[in-house]
């Protein structure tokens, strides 16, 4: 039960992310999520500047606590944990930008780290195999596929809408930790199935 209620925090943490941004671009008056980024949400002299904090503290901690609990349904179904250790990486950055918003010299620090759950997810394509995962591999692709349209930033009829881009990335590690949440809940389901009195 501690393993699947760790594991459901993984749609919390993106709903908080999701629900709490839009609320936070209306907060702050003059926000256009297809050319600002989410940054500018959390920015010191923006008006959803507090808002936004605890929307990336709350989302943050969540995402961090879903990894635990990927890791450890990982152990109970002989998985590889590497990709949920890597997926830390979102949470991690979600939290440091929480701490260091925008404004401060130490913002932009850690944007590479997050091409660790880029890695992560590369992993579990090829790490966690079989059947019963197949369905983990389709939305594992999915979500990879979205992260990867971070990239369209360096294409010439994209430009000027920073925002709609990295909004592609925030949907991809969404789809991956939703999708997990309710994947490895029917994998540990199957597994260990609840006994009926």
């Amino acid at each position: 039960m501690k393993t699947k209620l760790l594991l459901t925090l993984g749609t919390a943490s993106a709903l908080i992310f999701w629900v709490g941004g839009t609320i936070a671009g209306f907060i702050h008056g003059s926000y256009n999520p297809f050319n600002d980024t989410v940054s500018e949400l959390g920015a010191l002299w923006a008006k959803s500047h507090v808002f936004m904090t605890v929307v990336m503290y709350l989302s943050g901690i969540c995402g961090v606590l879903f990894c635990i609990g990927l890791a450890m349904a990982c152990r109970q179904l002989g998985l590889n944990i590497i990709p949920p250790i890597l997926a830390v990486s979102v949470p991690f950055t979600t939290l440091w930008a929480a701490y260091f918003p925008m404004g401060t010299e130490m913002h932009a620090a850690t944007g590479p780290v997050l091409f660790l759950i880029y890695i992560g997810i590369i992993l579990s394509l090829i790490l966690w195999r079989g059947e019963r995962l197949r369905t983990v591999r389709i939305w594992s692709a999915i979500s990879l596929i979205l992260l990867l349209c971070i990239f369209l930033r360096f294409t010439p009829f994209i430009a000027g809408h920073e925002g709609m881009i990295q909004r592609f990335a925030h949907l991809g590690w969404s789809v991956w930790f939703v999708s997990l949440n309710i994947l490895f809940v029917k994998l540990l389901n199957e597994k260990y199935p609840v006994k009926t009195v």
